[in-house]
Parts: C-alpha cells; structure tokens; sequence
C-alpha cells in the first residue's frame, strides 16, 4: 500500500511540475544579447509612422493671431490674442477643432480649404499640405495648420484582465501600456506570441512579438497604431496541462496539501491496525 502511496505522489508530482509556468514565462522585458542600442548608448527605437486609412478620424484647426483668418477659416481656425498692459502681457485663446473623417475616396472635407486627399499619408504629410493650402489661401506664415489624432483605439482579445474595444487619450502609445490598460495579462497568457493585426492601407498584416525579450522594444510594432487588434492567446497548459498552468508556488502548495492528507490517512490506518 505504502508503494502504491509514493507511486502516486511521484506521478502527481511530475504531472504537476511538467504543467507548471516557470518565472521567466511571466516576466516582461528581460535582458536580450539581440537588444539594439543606439550611438548613445539608449534602445534603438523603430517607430513606424502611421497612414491614413479610410474612416479614420483626424483633427485639423489654424492657428493665427489675424482676427481675418478666422473669417475665411471657420469653425476651424484658432484667434490668438496678444495684448499688453503696464508693460506685461497676456495669451488669450479660443480654439475649435474640425473633426475630419477619411471617406471612401480617401479624402477629408476641410471648411474653408477643400477637398484634400490624404489616404496613404502621414500625419505630417496631411499636415504640410494642408498648410500649403492655408498659405495659397492666405500670407504665408500669418497662419500655422495642425492635423492630429484625438485619440488611439484598438481592441485586445484573449488572455487579458478586461478584454475589448480600447480609447487611449494619446498620440504615441506602446504595446506595454496598451496591455497595462487592458489590467494586464492573465498568468495563462502565452507573453512570447503575443500577435499583432494591423491595417494598411493595402491590406491587412500580422505579426508575431515575444515581450519576454527586452528586443521587443527595438520592433516597429512596439508601439501600436490606430485600429490594432491585439491578441494574446493562451499557454498549452490551459487545456492540456494537468496543472491547470500553475506556478511553481502553486505546485509547492498543492504538493503539501497532498502529502499532508497521505500523512494523516497513514496515521489513522496506523491506529486502527
């Protein structure tokens, strides 16, 4: 019986530590030989600039201290003031963004400018000419045209905290704060795939990242673009491992609850013999 008993917390054991999820499988980041650094000593970065793409929303506004401009502008022009008063002086601003959407065409609508056709361009692209408009329009240099993003939006699926549709309030986001905004990954998540779809305006891409690698910092899908999908997909021992993808913790707390019921049965069956 006593060898039935070993036989059985061998194989409980060995079942356990085979299905468990070692510390380096949950740690983000580690030291990489394949980290690429730059002449100052800082990480490479591989920042790819962002293309319109049909529906995407974009803000634009002009920026002018001619009250004139604002007239031939619209809703889209900001009035800058200065005024001075015993020597000092004061900023007063009052400013309206157009929100402006790729159409099908691929074109944005601006009051006061036109038809522009922007698809395919970056946002510093729409922006140089929009003010090539603004300056064929009016005196070049009275007026200063911006073009932004409101926003970032993506959607993360699968082994997160709060899986869904995502708004980030920012220009520039990397796929470690996109995940921190979504509460973070499961322990089931498989950190070394995590894959990226993103959308071109020639079709559709995806990609593969391990953000176990502190080299992932050197990819140009570290930072995620308008419309990523993000999908983080779970480790083998989700389904198949006996362990359920425990850690080496939880094996070492289970493996104690086990041989602590095996003693106690021992004892009893000690007594009554």
């Amino acid at each position: 019986m006593k060898n039935y008993l070993r036989l059985l917390v061998f194989l409980l054991l060995t079942s356990l530590l085979h299905s468990c999820i070692g510390l380096n499988d949950l740690k983000y980041v580690q030291p990489d030989e394949n980290l690429v650094l730059n002449q100052h000593g800082l990480i490479q970065e591989n920042y790819e600039q962002y293309r319109l793409k049909v529906d995407d929303i974009v803000s634009v506004t002009i920026e002018t201290s001619d009250p004139d401009a604002v007239k031939i502008f619209g809703s889209i022009a900001s009035l800058n003031n200065q005024a001075s008063s015993s020597g000092s002086s004061s900023t007063q601003s009052n400013t309206n963004y157009m929100s402006q959407r790729v159409d099908l065409d691929g074109n944005i609508n601006v009051y006061g400018l036109g038809i522009l056709a922007v698809q395919g361009l970056t946002i510093e692209q729409v922006r140089n000419k929009v003010q090539q408009k603004v300056d064929n329009i009016y005196v070049p240099g009275r007026a200063i045209a911006r073009v932004r993003f409101d926003a970032i939006n993506y959607t993360i699926l699968g082994e997160v905290t709060s899986p869904g549709p995502k708004q980030i309030d920012r220009y520039r986001v990397n796929l470690l704060e996109a995940i921190a905004y979504s509460g973070d990954l499961t322990k089931l998540a498989n950190r070394t795939e995590i894959q990226i779809i993103r959308q071109y305006p020639e079709g559709k891409k995806r990609v593969t990242l391990d953000i176990t690698k502190e080299n992932v910092m050197n990819s140009p899908y570290f930072y995620i673009q308008p419309n990523d999908i993000i999908i983080v997909n779970p480790r083998p021992e989700k389904v198949t491992g006996v362990g359920g993808g425990m850690t080496l913790g939880d094996v070492t707390q289970v493996l104690g609850i086990t041989l602590q019921v095996i003693t106690t049965y021992l004892f009893f069956k000690t007594l009554n013999n």
